[in-house]
């Protein structure tokens, strides 16, 4: 005999997918606000654009100077261009009042050479409001190269160390945490990783989770984070689903909200950063026969994913190899409303298709961008 009521178990089973449907519109309204700040040309565009793995902000700009902030969306995270100080616009003594940067959740200082006075008084009173900021030199590709031509023997290691030790010095005596080495250019090499490890880390909750489902992965740390909580999402999804069902699939006697499944099918491709907003971007970095083998794989996931037929074969496909009884994995109250449960199953077993698919493109990418340049060439 069941230690609860079937009435019980009713109102246990609702009340957690109803906590899970609530999970979902918090993330969903959650939102990250972050401050780019450096001179004009350091970098700030690409570098927006190799932290979202998409070509959002544009680059080659033919302006000498940022003269107002310019703001950048991507999903969830808000990237703010901000200005230099020591304009008539912005002076350096309301520089932080003017732009309200005390409502900002994170700041990224960029720098390509040395600092200026106005870079160290930006970066002092960015200090002062206490809110996590992030300090890195720009194009450290370049400087390996120009360090080459010059006949330069300093190791990359031993070049880092005299970059950072001339930042520090222009800094004095302010107490500087890490300093990044990054490339754009080459976002899976270097520190970029590492400076997204480190800003994710300074948050949690939700906000967490958005820094790391919508920053792109040049880590496998960062894809293993991606696919627990796409498969986190996928849940959400499945809750919905139990809770609203609406389209009978035939031959499968279940009611599914089809298109939720498609909007749960770009949300996992958002994740991976394998969007077609984002082919531009990840196919520029591609080179050679590897690349365009991922290429053709990408726009058949794509498809596979894309319309209420497509879905409709995967869900039968599923469908074959799942029972309503594997709800008691995922739902901790089993044994109620049967239809809830087979609804809550197909649609949590889609999402893991879903991310097992993307999640191994996803691994491919980063094998390619991984290995030394002339072998991501040449094969």
């Amino acid at each position: 005999m069941s230690a609860n009521p079937p009435g019980d178990i009713d109102k246990l089973l609702k009340e957690f997918l109803e906590s899970m449907s609530k999970e979902k519109r918090e993330y969903d309204s959650t939102s990250i606000k972050c401050g780019i700040v450096g001179r004009s040309g350091v970098g700030k565009s690409s570098l927006i654009n190799a932290i979202t793995g998409q070509k959002l902000a544009p680059v080659g700009s033919s302006k000498e100077t940022t003269k107002e902030a310019q703001e950048f969306i991507h999903r969830g995270l808000v990237f703010v261009d901000l200005p230099g100080c020591g304009t008539k616009t912005f002076q350096t003594h309301d520089y932080v009042n003017r732009l309200k940067l005390e409502n900002y959740d994170l700041f990224i200082f960029v720098t390509e050479s040395r600092f200026f006075q106005d870079d160290e008084t930006i970066y002092s009173q960015l200090m002062a409001l206490n809110k996590p900021c992030f300090l890195l030199r720009s194009k450290f590709d370049l400087a390996l190269e120009n360090a080459a031509h010059d006949g330069c023997t300093s190791t990359p290691d031993e070049l880092k160390s005299e970059i950072e030790a001339d930042i520090r010095s222009n800094l004095e005596p302010l107490q500087v945490g890490r300093i990044y080495m990054v490339s754009s250019r080459k976002p899976a090499l270097y520190d970029l990783p590492d400076l997204l490890d480190d800003i994710v880390n300074s948050f949690s909750g939700i906000k967490r989770m958005r820094l790391e489902n919508d920053f792109a992965a040049w880590s496998r740390k960062s894809l293993e984070l991606k696919k627990n909580n796409a498969m986190r999402i996928a849940a959400w999804y499945a809750s919905l689903s139990a809770l609203n069902g609406l389209n009978p699939i035939v031959g499968l006697d279940v009611a599914l909200d089809l298109a939720m499944l498609r909007t749960l099918g770009q949300e996992v491709a958002a994740i991976y950063n394998i969007t077609p907003e984002q082919k531009d971007y990840w196919q520029s970095l591609l080179r050679g026969p590897e690349g365009t083998v991922l290429a053709n794989k990408i726009v058949q996931v794509i498809g596979k994913y894309g319309s209420s037929t497509a879905i409709e074969l995967v869900l039968k496909s599923i469908a074959k190899r799942s029972t309503v009884t594997s709800l008691s994995k995922f739902v901790p109250f089993a044994g109620s409303a049967v239809a809830c449960g087979a609804g809550y199953v197909l649609t949590y077993r889609f999402g893991e298709n879903l991310v097992n698919e993307y999640h191994s493109l996803a691994e491919e990418i980063l094998t390619i961008l991984k290995l030394p340049p002339a072998q991501a060439s040449n094969g």
